[in-house]
């Protein structure tokens, strides 16, 4: 990034005349979605602006930061064309305050130009107010780089289903910053993610359509927390996947209709997660999904009430059954739970697997259908695979979660 020296805001900084009419609401809109790339707290106020360009009939609205880069195309009407970086934070709350007390119907539906003056003074024209806006020199801000070439496509729903399921498995420790990363990996046909925090790991493999031009292979580690961020702000049908270097992408741009993403990839080796997942298992547990869901949250919540918070829950399997028990410290043998029905094969009776309730409760969570399917190893310490279907282990298209027991104390 190009250093920057001039730290001043200047309500009168040059910059090309702009004009440029919309409504309130759609701007608005691209105000916050571009809010993802504005430093909240700049150390260089300008790093705080949002950049407004009109040319060729089309108007953005775009920031960037250390991490990402986004542009909006606003739909409205270019009077005459230019470029303006204002703050943001200031123009946000102008949009707000300008319309206090109004039916938010109503506001959101009133014309809005933003435009310059002849002395080049930027103003808001807004419900019968102009306004005035901070702007800061344009070509100070650091420049906003074209998007990667497209390698593939995927849809914007299944994207933003599987993500979801992906970042409750992703870490948050600033100490070992690849955990907290999404790994993306482009194949033929083929978008997986993947995420872990080294307790966890889930996989999301998603349909994809694959560019002419893509490589056999290719993947990237983005930030999780902005990449889901982004992808919640995304409103098409499609979602277009680009790397800049397949070999070795410094940038991953995500595209969805008028808004275009850029992020910085993370330098770190993901873990070679696929070495994780069990080739073969000594049983499967076949059961409903949301009872066990149901019976693990209850037992997290009865190890609240006994100040046990964070004890793990006991997962165990007897014939055709299966029960999630508390796992509690005192008169642990006057403790039952009750079962429910479950096709176990392969699985010695009275088997009993510890887990984190809240693990546990989050890989149940992340499915979508009625039930559930648990893969064992013959060592009870060893993680445990849970997929969909009973055969998921064996299919390519099938959402992964390994989840790692607790070690009884001794073993």
């Amino acid at each position: 990034m190009t250093a920057i020296t001039d730290t001043r805001a200047n309500q009168h900084a040059p910059a090309a005349r702009l004009a440029f009419t919309t409504t309130r609401a759609t701007l608005v809109d691209a105000l916050t979605t571009v809010g993802l790339a504005v430093l909240k707290r700049p150390a260089v106020p300008l790093l705080g602006g949002a950049l407004l360009q009109a040319a060729n009939g089309q108007f953005t609205v775009s920031a960037t930061d250390h991490d990402a880069a986004v542009t909006v195309r606003v739909p409205g009407t270019v009077h005459t064309g230019g470029t303006l970086l204002l703050d943001h934070a200031e123009i946000t709350k102008l949009l707000g305050a300008l319309v206090k007390g109004a039916r938010k119907r109503d506001a959101d539906a009133l014309p809005l130009t933003v435009r310059t003056l002849d002395d080049g003074t930027p103003v808001v024209e807004l419900g019968g107010y102009t306004m005035p806006v901070t702007a800061y020199p344009v070509e100070d801000y650091p420049p906003i780089q074209a998007p990667a070439p497209t390698l593939a496509q995927v849809d914007r729903a299944a994207l933003a289903r599987d993500l979801a399921r992906v970042m409750v498995a992703v870490g948050n420790e600033p100490t070992i910053p690849m955990l907290a990363g999404i790994n993306l990996e482009i194949e033929p046909g083929t978008v997986t993610l993947a995420g872990t925090d080294r307790y966890r790991l889930a996989v999301a493999p998603i349909a994809a359509v694959s560019s002419a031009h893509a490589a056999a292979s290719a993947r990237a580690l983005v930030p999780g927390s902005v990449f889901a961020a982004v992808v919640k702000r995304f409103t098409g049908d499609r979602v277009r996947i680009g790397l800049d270097n397949p070999d070795d992408p410094a940038t991953v741009a995500l595209t969805c209709e008028t808004v275009t993403v850029s992020l910085r990839t993370l330098t770190h080796q993901f873990p070679p997660y696929r070495q994780l997942i069990p080739e073969t298992v000594a049983g499967l547990v076949h059961t409903d999904r949301a009872a066990l869901l149901a019976a693990t949250r209850r037992a997290a919540a009865v190890l609240d009430a006994k100040k046990q918070a964070g004890h793990p829950v006991g997962l165990t399997i007897s014939g055709d059954s299966v029960s999630v028990t508390p796992l509690v410290n005192d008169h642990a043998d006057a403790v039952t739970a009750p079962v429910q029905e479950a096709t176990v094969a392969g699985i010695t009776d009275g088997t009993l697997i510890r887990f984190h309730p809240t693990y546990l409760a989050d890989a149940l969570g992340s499915f979508t259908g009625d039930s559930v399917t648990l893969h064992v190893q013959a060592n009870t310490n060893r993680p445990v695979l849970l997929t969909d279907p009973a055969d998921g282990r064996s299919d390519p298209a099938a959402f992964l979660h390994l989840l790692m027991p607790i070690r009884e104390s001794g073993n």
